[in-house]
């Protein structure tokens, strides 16, 4: 059954005669790395392929997780940490698809503090525990040789901006940052300890997730969602300057002041790091799992293939659809 709607949704051209379908839809950060996300929802494309959505914005991966469980929300933009730690504990969240499988921050300092062993001591600040940001500052201070002991990882609500604020007046010696933020920060004078966006570090970021239950009682819904998706993107990749804007509004950038900052967040993000087949990284996700066994021991003998569920973009890959758009 699953393959009979998939089959026949992923080759639904637009303007079907399908009534719009109601769909909850979440994201999780209001940060360069996902204005991918932001950028499709204002295309209309999920409009264009049958879909009514609505668009949920929670900062928690754990909550995040907990609402497509219970069936309020059906799908969603999650770091995939948040996805994979929950399977592991035994729901059936799979990752469909991918966004970002590179790490795209950069761990920032005050100017002062230029070298890695100069960290012990200081305090760094992340979103929460378990977000992106948390695992990104840990892999940072793994390639740093900086024992996670020798410093303190500080809760930050309030996104990048707020990180930002706390490095200026001290309350934090480091943060970690995503483009277009970085920019700023560097301008202000602080010090790039890490750039692991020129370093290219495979890593399973942030992942279109769904639960199991929905895959299974909604595949044409779930089907509409993917040809959506893959839609947002191409129109992403061909539509610069709307683009930009669209990720201004969402950041609260000036878009004329700020516009060297959006044009780099766009060059890194849509241009090169989004794919245009966006599956996820099997090499990503064992990294995630590799930092949670150090936390929890089932994630040692747990395979990347188990938390992924890639059969609504396989077939769009497979019928050609996606190279299409770009013809």
């Amino acid at each position: 059954m699953f393959w009979a709607w998939a089959m026949l949704f992923c080759s639904l051209a637009p303007g079907g005669s399908f009534a719009a379908e109601k769909i909850r839809i979440f994201y999780s950060a209001i940060t360069g790395e996902q204005s991918a996300f932001y950028i499709i929802k204002e295309s209309g494309m999920f409009q264009k392929y049958g879909l009514d959505p609505e668009i949920i914005y929670l900062d928690s991966g754990t909550i995040a997780v907990q609402a497509m469980l219970s069936g309020e929300i059906q799908l969603g933009l999650l770091g995939s940490t948040a996805a994979i730690s929950s399977s592991l504990r035994g729901s059936d969240i799979k990752i469909i698809a991918g966004m970002i499988n590179h790490l795209t921050y950069v761990l920032m300092s005050d100017p002062k503090i230029n070298r890695p062993d100069q960290l012990k001591g200081s305090k760094i600040a992340i979103a929460r525990f378990g977000s992106l940001s948390d695992f990104g500052v840990r892999l940072a201070l793994k390639r740093l040789n900086v024992a996670l002991s020798d410093v303190t990882l500080l809760q930050l609500g309030g996104g990048q901006t707020a990180r930002l604020a706390a490095l200026k007046s001290g309350v934090v010696q480091a943060a970690i940052f995503a483009p277009p933020i970085t920019r700023v920060a560097r301008e202000q004078g602080f010090y790039s300890m890490l750039d692991m966006i020129k370093e290219k570090f495979e890593y399973a970021g942030s992942a279109i997730a769904a639960s199991g239950a929905f895959l299974r009682e909604k595949p044409d819904v779930a089907a509409r969602f993917m040809r959506a998706y893959v839609a947002g993107i191409h129109y992403a990749k061909t539509h610069k300057e709307e683009s930009m804007r669209i990720t201004a509004r969402y950041m609260k950038l000036d878009f004329n002041k700020e516009r060297a900052s959006l044009e780099e967040t766009y060059n890194i993000f849509i241009q090169d790091v989004v794919q245009r087949k966006p599956y996820p990284t099997l090499e990503g996700i064992q990294r995630v799992l590799d930092l949670i066994a150090e936390s929890d021991p089932k994630a040692k003998t747990a395979k990347p293939e188990q938390f992924v569920d890639t059969r609504l973009l396989a077939e769009l890959d497979r019928s050609g659809v996606i190279d299409g758009l770009y013809k």
